[in-house]
This record gives C-alpha cells, structure tokens and sequence, in this order.
C-alpha cells in the first residue's frame, strides 16, 4: 500500500481520498516510521507545488498553491511534522521525543508526551561517581557512570540482568 500512495504523491495529478485519509489516520499512531512516511510523502507534495505542479484534492477539489499546502499541513498535521517538511523554511525546528513502551512482542517506540518524560529512575548512590539507575520502561538495573554520562546493565554474577524491587529492597536476577 505504501508503495502505491508513494507512487501517487510522486505523479496524480489529484489526490485521492485514500492518500489524504490514509496520511490523516496514520498521524494518529505516535510512531516514528508512520511519522516518517508521513513526512516523506508531504515532502514530495510540497516539491511538486514549489516546481509548480497542478495538484488538486479530490475531497475538498482545491488545487493546492504553496500557501495553501503549508496551511493544509499545518492545519492537520502536528507541529513536529509541519517543521520537518518546512526544515528550511521555518526558525526554530522542533524535536520530537519518544519513550518505550511495553508489547507483546518487545517495545514499540511512541512519541513522549513532553520532552521532560523520564527514562531512567535513580535507585541510589555506589559512590561519587557511580549510580544505579532502573530503565523504567524495562525495570532492568543500569549502572550510571557520571563522569562519562554512560549507561551498563547491571548483570549479576550468574550473567544475568537484574530488576530491583523496592519493597524488599534488593536487586533480583531476571528469570528470562
């Protein structure tokens, strides 16, 4: 599917109902290969204005100028977004932050609500410069090393990672 929407950013002259839903839709997962493919085809959209392309949109029938485009994008799309595709055009750029997240089948990566969220949780102090830290998304034990801003895993002598547990107040050896 992507290579067809692909496909008709690069060359219709309308733009289908499908491509605009299908990008709308997609700002609502928070991840950053959607956020990227969003992005892209945006950027081809915009190219194609900017070299003077008619371009129309087959929901709304308006033929889409530069400013129109840039209205349009800023309009529905996030700030994140609007800025990566207007890079140049625009003063400051904005970052865009992700956290981990817990699935089935390992962590997904999901845009963190602000740029303060925490990734690491303090558990105590070893010395002046090291600390344990727990990773909070994973609960896995990281040694911090301050004066070089680095992270270990902590692994027990058995070769294992450790999780800590706060009610007991020791650091337990992960079971798988």
């Amino acid at each position: 599917m992507y290579k067809n929407l692909l496909d008709e950013a690069k060359r219709a002259e309308v733009l289908s109902k499908k491509l605009i839903s299908t990008l709308l839709e997609y700002m609502e997962y928070p991840n950053p290969s959607f956020l990227n493919w969003i992005i892209e085809i945006l950027g081809i959209l915009k190219s194609r204005v900017d070299r003077g392309d008619v371009i129309i949109d087959e929901v709304s029938l308006d033929i889409y100028t530069k400013e129109s485009l840039k209205a349009f994008i800023k309009k529905h799309f996030s700030s994140y977004v609007y800025s990566q595709v207007y890079a140049k055009h625009t003063k400051k750029e904005e970052k865009a932050y992700f956290q981990l997240e817990a699935c089935d089948d390992g962590y997904n990566l999901v845009i963190a609500p602000t740029s303060k969220e925490k990734t690491y949780r303090w558990i105590s102090s070893l010395s002046e410069r090291f600390s344990l830290v727990e990773l909070i998304a994973t609960g896995i034990v990281y040694i911090k090393d301050k004066k070089t801003n680095s992270y270990t895993p902590f692994i027990s002598k058995n070769g294992k990672y450790c999780r800590y547990y706060e009610e007991v107040g020791r650091l337990i050896e992960c079971k798988d």
